[in-house]
């Protein structure tokens, strides 16, 4: 999941305002994706014990912070965890 798409060539805005909206969502996304990652860098500091209960190594948050800064590490946990946790019903 990345935060900015890229627009289809040839596609005008339709109005200033979509323009504004546009830029107004792209700025909300990048705000909540630089939290995450702050929040996920707090995840660091969790003893294991606290990490398995959510179903998460160490070693996937550090992959999630690799990613591109664009990349929500959060949404990346989550599917890890979920995985995991499907992975284990079967």
């Amino acid at each position: 999941m990345t935060i900015i798409s890229k627009p289809r060539p040839g596609t005008p805005l339709a109005h200033p305002l979509q323009a504004i909206r546009l830029s107004l969502v792209a700025a909300r996304a990048m705000v909540k994706t630089m939290a995450n990652r702050r929040h996920a860098r707090a995840m660091t500091e969790l003893p294991d014990y606290m990490l398995k209960d959510i179903g998460i190594r160490r070693g996937d948050i550090d992959d999630a912070l690799r990613g591109d800064w664009r990349q929500d590490p959060t949404y990346r946990l989550a599917l890890t965890a979920a995985r995991r946790r499907n992975s284990r019903c079967y």
